[in-house]
């Protein structure tokens, strides 16, 4: 294993295009700076952090400023998710075009080390884009633009929103009025289901605290933790863009919302029902109304109907057609559903 290098041959173009581009020489420079013009870019973010407001939100700092240099180059880019597979061998076996690391912690195989290089850091944590050496125009028109973008507002703007705004967040120091990057879009979909931006905003944290990479081992995806197959039948096929995450999230829980609106039902025990159902399933929501009905207990207040999950856990405890879905453990919906709701608490206190 090595540490990650910059060759120096890949930084000199980004030194002296500007000067090209006023020679006779400036024609051919505009026309490699569109190399991958109508390309799809295959990206991976393989740094760590984002579950955690002090490290920032990295993957999503990465998202945007690589939408933007795909504005800049009129190609289109495409966050792959992180999986078991090596990454370094799916940059250089070509399944992804680019890699973005930290250059200080990780490190390139020795088996890969010949076959990469990177391009220069893109913000004060060091962090860097990678490509497969046969990308090398396309790195070279990388570091160009990087060059140029580093100074503007723009830029500045980025780093605050991702970075600088949520190091040392504490509600010690009284009320707040930033959560997450992503509060513009959570304030614009809560709008379309009827909440308080706060309270999906403390789903959000519950299901990924705010990081776009997130991923469970059952599956689901992003922001609000969307399963593929949902996304699917929602007709949103990009789950790690955040906006797109959020509305599949949210036309999830207006479809739910809309299964427990009932005159028996108010407005506290319909999203506490919400909730349940987001986290276990409708099915399962379904079992637990039924085995309240059967016991006599209240199938409309959640407080009440959550009472019947601990007889759940034991298959001799379901009586027979009443329970579809067979035993349930249930402890993390219950979590679920109380940890948002306190958060939510708090969120009303102390986010202005």
């Amino acid at each position: 294993m090595r540490p990650i290098f910059k060759l120096i041959l890949i930084l000199i173009p980004a030194l002296i295009i500007p000067a090209l581009s006023t020679s006779g020489g400036g024609n051919n420079i505009e026309k490699s700076r569109y190399s991958v013009e109508g390309k799809e870019l295959k990206a991976m973010v393989v740094i760590k952090g984002g579950m955690y407001l002090n490290h920032g939100h990295p993957v999503g700092f990465h998202f945007d400023l690589l939408n933007r240099f795909a504005n800049h180059q009129r190609c289109k880019v495409k966050i792959k998710p992180v999986i078991e597979s090596d990454p370094w061998r799916e940059l250089t076996e070509g399944r992804i075009d680019l890699l973005v690391v930290d250059s200080v912690r990780d490190t390139i195989p020795d088996q890969y080390s010949h076959l990469v290089i990177s391009g220069l850091d893109l913000n004060d944590y060091e962090q860097v884009w990678v490509v497969a050496k046969e990308n090398y125009t396309m790195l070279q028109n990388m570091n160009y633009w990087i060059g140029y973008y580093r100074n503007s507002e723009e830029y500045s703007n980025l780093i605050r929103k991702y970075y600088k705004q949520y190091k040392r967040v504490s509600f010690e120091n009284g009320p707040i009025s930033v959560l997450s990057p992503y509060d513009p879009i959570i304030k614009r979909y809560a709008s379309t289901i009827g909440w308080d931006w706060r309270l999906l905003a403390s789903l959000i944290y519950q299901e990924s605290k705010f990081s776009m990479s997130a991923r469970s081992g059952r599956g689901a995806h992003g922001l609000m933790q969307v399963m593929s197959q949902s996304a699917k039948h929602l007709d949103i096929s990009e789950l790690y863009d955040p906006e797109l995450n959020i509305k599949a999230g949210t036309m999830l829980i207006k479809r739910l919302s809309n299964l427990y609106k009932s005159s028996n039902i108010d407005s506290v025990n319909q999203i506490k029902f919400v909730l349940a159902a987001y986290n276990a399933g409708e099915g399962r929501v379904e079992d637990i109304r039924r085995f309240a009905i059967h016991t006599g207990i209240n199938h409309n207040e959640w407080d009440s109907a959550k009472s019947v999950i601990s007889m759940m856990r034991e298959r001799e405890n379901l009586p027979e057609g009443v329970v579809k879905l067979g035993t349930f453990k249930g402890t993390e919906t219950l979590n679920f559903v109380d940890s948002i709701l306190e958060r939510y608490d708090n969120y009303k206190v102390l986010v202005k």
